[in-house]
């Protein structure tokens, strides 16, 4: 995405510290973010298959804070996926924006904490 990684790397020079959830098959996603050159700017990756569960269950956001040195009180959760990221969020009581570029209804019955349409 144009301006992803400008972004991400301004989010590091300011000090945040840069984790990603994810669902999928642990050597894929580890191969796409080695693949995308980003793989440097993040400090911690959980991918679902390592857990034994899926975002939007609660347990892998657990997982990634006892694993990783991300204070979930200081964290937001950043996602396309209402379903997984958004709700996944919510019921690990963390922030959310939710990237709906396709301004997509929300059916859910959770409220992101901040949505943003275009980048």
């Amino acid at each position: 995405m144009p301006g992803a990684m400008a972004m991400l790397k301004q989010a590091q020079r300011l000090g945040y510290q840069l984790g990603i959830i994810t669902n999928g098959v642990a050597k894929v996603q580890k191969s796409w973010l080695s693949e995308s050159g980003l793989a440097p700017l993040f400090s911690s990756v959980l991918v679902s298959e390592t857990v034994g569960v899926e975002k939007p269950d609660p347990v892998i956001f657990e997982r990634f804070f006892a694993t990783s040195e991300v204070a979930p009180e200081r964290s937001i959760m950043i996602g396309d996926g209402l379903p997984s990221d958004i709700v996944g969020a919510h019921k690990a009581h963390l922030a959310s924006v939710w990237y709906n570029p396709r301004r997509v209804a929300n059916t859910s019955g959770v409220t992101p904490t901040v949505t943003v349409a275009n980048h």
